[in-house]
């Protein structure tokens, strides 16, 4: 079968959200954030979603090709989200997606490239991409653990650890330099960050990250230590029944006393309260600490999720 490979436009959004949501079971995805992605472009990137067109207009693949420019760094290209509808698998049609995206992003001046592939319960047909990716040269980089809770089988809240005091981001709207901060300072060492990638400026940050239509302030929580801000713990949600955590980090200087693991755990408590009934969060599997403090919360193991690079020549 023969397919045109295109960029996505704002007419497939109603197909292609059901598409991703049933082949990704445990990403929040929403019509509005896919629209938003569409209409408020990545600062310093170039994001283009692709999707392959049969004949008759039905969409059978997707793809998301982002090309990101670090001041002071060669741009490089990322693939991910590949998604190819079932019966149209060993095809060659994850192959064509993949070309079409390495081949825009070198166009576009990317020096290096990587993608993704997940086991079969995080990413449908995941473990085929596993083996396109190496067959396009391709060498595994890292790996995450892709981790899922059932809210309903949440431990009972444990004790405040001394001097802890919780506040969502929705209390800093006024002030997002706070957040922003500890944002950028949390992430410097966080396991699994690209080495010598500077941080994105205050600016880029509220028009990306802050702004963006699945980020949930009321989820999400700074939490202080004897009145100062210690670390953060942020939360994407379907504003329904889904949510996915998207960082925790603490300042170096109040690790080892608890409140990460008490900020998640509360983040989680008022989601459930609010009718929220699954959560999913990703973590490198060198972080032992947060496994850890995951493990406790009741999160099981939904599947691994690999990191793949090749430089581009």
């Amino acid at each position: 079968m023969t397919f045109e490979i295109r960029p996505l436009e704002t007419a497939d959004v109603p197909t292609v959200l059901p598409f991703l949501r049933a082949h990704h079971p445990y990403r929040v995805l929403t019509g509005e954030a896919v629209r938003w992605r569409m209409e408020h472009p990545t600062p310093h990137a170039t994001d283009v979603p692709l999707v392959a067109v049969d004949a008759d207009g039905r969409i059978g693949g997707f793809v998301r090709s982002l090309l990101t420019r670090p001041r002071g760094r060669d741009p490089h290209g990322l693939t991910f989200l590949t998604t190819v509808a079932e019966h149209h698998r060993g095809g060659g049609l994850a192959s064509l997606l993949l070309t079409a995206s390495e081949k825009a992003l070198v166009e576009r001046g990317a020096r290096t490239l990587r993608t993704e592939a997940a086991d079969e319960a995080v990413q449908a047909g995941g473990p085929a991409l596993r083996e396109l990716a190496l067959a396009h040269g391709y060498e595994a980089e890292d790996t995450h653990h892709i981790l899922g809770l059932d809210l309903s089988l949440l431990p009972p809240a444990p004790e405040p650890p001394a001097g802890v005091e919780l506040r969502p981001f929705s209390d800093y709207a006024d002030d997002p330099g706070t957040v922003y901060e500890l944002d950028r300072s949390a992430s410097a060492d966080e396991p699994g960050a690209a080495p010598g990638v500077g941080f994105m400026s205050l600016e880029d940050w509220i028009a990306g990250p802050w702004e963006h239509p699945l980020s949930d302030p009321d989820l999400s929580l700074v939490f202080l230590h004897e009145g100062t801000p210690a670390g953060i713990t942020c939360y994407a949600s379907d504003r329904r029944t889904r949510m996915e955590s998207s960082m925790t980090g603490t300042l170096r200087e109040f690790r080892g006393r608890g409140l990460a693991g008490y900020a998640k755990h509360t983040a989680l408590l008022r989601a459930r309260e609010r009718g929220f009934t699954h959560a999913t969060t990703g973590n490198h599997e060198n972080n032992a600490p947060m496994l850890a403090i995951n493990t406790r919360l009741g999160y099981s193991l939904l599947g691994r999720e690999t990191g793949y690079v090749k430089p581009v020549g």
